[in-house]
């Protein structure tokens, strides 16, 4: 059955050394609240890939229905919602700002409990962000399944999820657990000899005009997180 879900996904501008409360915070706002969607996870980027400090979460929702519920508390009255800006006015703390994404699923993409099910772990999550020539995106995500997810799982990558960011059509993002840090930099290392991923790189060209990935390191807030446990209810 295809995935259901949308997902809400944000990188987080961190203020300062505010990483690790930011993200603590966000944990227990994620814990409390019932109608804003499931925590999929928390992930620190690292500086060595990307701008930092920076945050990333990943929220999923039942749908559009659920996203236009979320919308009608935040926005339908005279301000916010007086537990929403309090949240807003704490968090303020330690982010500064951000970038946010509307994510539709590939029809193969995992859901959050199946991500579970299935024990999809890792010390280390690789994040792909595709520019796509317009109007690609779909085929782009179809080649993913059929050309690059057999050859990504043989060298140890697991995926986590595979999206079109809506409201454009020049977009993908990808996401793949991996294992240890030590199996991402082996397959990072032969990346560009090896003739499975040169075979990639070069068929990924009908589709992707450009691309960055970044490496993302989970919180134990993460479902993906090695330690990762459901709360107790």
């Amino acid at each position: 059955m295809a995935n259901p879900k949308l997902y809400l996904h944000e990188t987080i501008d961190i203020i300062g050394t505010g990483s690790e409360p930011y993200k603590r915070h966000t944990a227990a706002w994620a814990a409390r609240r019932r109608k804003g969607g499931a925590l999929v996870g928390i992930w620190q980027q690292s500086g060595s890939t990307g701008d930092w400090p920076r945050v990333v979460n990943l929220w999923e929702m039942d749908g559009w229905k659920q996203w236009a519920d979320i919308l009608e508390k935040q926005y339908a009255g005279e301000g916010q919602p007086a537990d929403l800006r309090a949240w807003w006015t704490r968090m303020a703390r330690w982010r500064s700002g951000g970038f946010d994404r509307i994510l539709e699923p590939a029809p193969y993409c995992p859901t959050r409990d199946e991500l579970i099910e299935r024990s999809v772990r890792g010390r280390a999550c690789l994040q792909e962000i595709a520019t796509l020539r317009a109007g690609t995106a779909e085929e782009y995500l179809d080649a993913v399944a059929t050309r690059w997810l057999p050859v990504a799982e043989r060298r140890g990558l697991r995926l986590i999820g595979a999206y079109r960011t809506a409201m454009r059509d020049t977009e993908a993002v990808i996401l793949w657990s991996v294992p240890t840090f030590d199996a991402l930099t082996r397959h990072l290392g032969d990346f560009g000899s090896a003739p499975e991923t040169r075979d990639w790189t070069a068929a990924a060209r009908a589709w992707r005009t450009d691309y960055r990935e970044t490496l993302l390191v989970p919180s134990r807030w993460c479902v993906v997180h090695p330690g990762w446990r459901p709360r107790a209810r």
